[in-house]
């Protein structure tokens, strides 16, 4: 944990507003309000109940008499227990942070903005908290999503080299379906949600779509390469855009800008028009309204020299928050050149010292400067150490996909056709579409599925299916199928294509 965790008697303790906490079935469940990459903590009945009596009004030392009474054998002091949970969410910080200094404020006074829970809803059987948690396709799946992928379009104003979207071209389902699932996700309790896999204001409703999921109070990054103007983000400002969620957290923003050179970034935007200026002046016209844009650079073999100049003319501009992502393979457009590798490593490398040195305020996000020297050699050791730490596929277990035309799908970077469908929501609801028949299928394979392949007979497969997951999208990528063991299974000992 890092540090003792503590409650004095006449303090109050509330837990912290960047989290969710709720009942899921049989269960009480807990994640931050992280659109990135969520950890889900299921607890124990006796956790989630203990949380729910925290009020941030109720002094811990009449909580604990409370909790004395209610559970006089329990073999752990009420401190005790909510330790445990500020434990686990501290070991398990977020990809945006949340977590960092645990799950529960304390104050010596009353904490006015503190959510508060009716604890009668937190009262689980154990019988039936162990029947769910027992069952491996039950255990890690939630009854509804909690992470809805709203792609409303594949249309974009410019055509990327490194772009991994599918580009095909759909019917598009009008606002007024987007606002009814958008409402639907809002009543099931989702509160994330990622307008991406497209440019929504690519569509000439694309600012109302965008108010509608602030009106149902999402919480998602607005990314985008489309000029925006001052009365357009004023729109999007008077509809909450400014506003934090559950008080604390901020809405970001995100503007991709490749290069500060025109010539070079209209050729990885495959545009025929200069377009560097126009980001210049959404990326003012934000700043104006008291938001920071988050400036992210796709660094290819392309543009490997441009992350020192990038930084340098946005910071200039009032900018202090930077992202560099190293371009990784496409499943719809690729070339090898875009690869980063050997030849970029020095330049990279002296880039990102000296943006340390010069700009030490700014907030700088980067997987670029460590990887330059070309693809990593897969050890036997390291496979097995990154299969064992792998994060696992939410799709169908906590987040779902909906496409431009309604077609629900799993993986936003899988070929965007069947059998990767698993509903349609032109015609669906999302409960409808969670719980299907297509939905079961796709998330539960069989062993037949996978006949002649190292997974048919893996002692594992259970486990590897419903459990800890697998990529089936680096499967794909690899192979041509899904149903076979993507490149970093230990057991599979076949060379996959090389994917950053």
């Amino acid at each position: 944990m890092g540090q003792e965790f503590t409650i004095a008697a006449e303090q109050f303790a509330a837990l912290r507003r960047e989290f969710v906490f709720k009942i899921d079935g049989d269960r009480p469940i807990l994640y931050p309000l992280d659109y990135i990459n969520t950890h889900i903590h299921i607890l124990q009945p006796i956790q989630g109940f203990v949380l729910s009596l925290l009020d941030g009004r109720t002094r811990f030392s009449d909580l604990d008499r409370m909790f004395r009474a209610l559970f006089p054998e329990s073999p752990l002091p009420l401190l005790d227990l909510l330790a445990s949970v500020d434990t686990l969410v501290r070991n398990k910080v977020s990809m945006a942070g949340i977590g960092r200094d645990g799950l529960i404020e304390v104050s010596d006074a009353p904490i006015p903005h503190a959510p508060r829970f009716d604890s009668r809803h937190f009262v689980v059987g154990g019988d039936d908290f162990r029947t769910v948690m027992g069952d491996v396709k039950q255990r890690f799946r939630l009854r509804a999503p909690i992470n809805v992928y709203t792609v409303t379009t594949h249309r974009c104003h410019t055509d990327c080299l490194y772009c991994y979207a599918d580009r095909k071209k759909l019917p598009e389902m009008a606002l007024s379906r987007w606002q009814e699932i958008l409402a639907e996700m809002a009543g099931l309790g989702v509160r994330l949600c990622s307008p991406d896999n497209g440019d929504t204001f690519a569509r000439k409703d694309g600012v109302d779509i965008i108010e509608s999921m602030l009106r149902n109070d999402m919480h998602f990054l607005l990314s985008t390469k489309i000029f925006l103007s001052k009365p357009t983000i004023g729109r999007l400002m008077e509809a909450g855009l400014g506003e934090k969620v559950n008080g604390v957290i901020d809405r970001p923003v995100q503007l991709s800008i490749d290069s500060v050179d025109e010539a070079l970034g209209m050729r990885l935007l495959n545009v025929t028009k200069p377009r560097h200026q126009k980001n210049v002046e959404t990326f003012n016209n934000f700043m104006s309204f008291g938001i920071m844009p988050i400036v992210k650079c796709v660094v290819t073999g392309l543009n490997a020299n441009q992350p020192l100049p990038i930084v340098e003319q946005f910071y200039a501009l009032g900018g202090r928050r930077f992202s560099f992502v190293r371009y990784t393979r496409s499943l719809h457009r690729h070339t090898d050149d875009l690869f980063l590798g050997p030849q970029h490593a020095e330049t990279l490398t002296r880039q990102f010292a000296e943006i340390r040195e010069r700009f030490p305020d700014i907030v700088l996000n980067e997987n670029v400067s460590l990887s330059a020297g070309g693809p990593i050699v897969l050890t036997a050791e390291l496979k097995q150490r990154l299969w064992d730490g792998r994060i696992g596929c939410g799709g169908g277990w906590h987040s779902l996909g909906i496409g431009p035309d309604g077609k629900a799908f799993l993986c936003e970077q899988m070929a965007y056709e069947e059998p990767y469908f698993v509903g349609d929501a032109s015609r669906q609801t999302i409960a409808e579409i969670w719980n299907s028949d297509a939905m079961m299928a796709f998330i539960h394979p069989s062993r037949d599925q996978f006949a002649g392949t190292t997974c048919e007979t893996c002692p594992g497969f259970e486990s590897c299916m419903w459990e800890k997951g697998r990529c089936y999208r680096d499967a794909y990528y690899s192979y041509g199928t899904i149903f076979t063991a993507p490149p970093l299974c230990p057991n599979n000992e076949r060379p996959g294509v090389r994917l950053g």
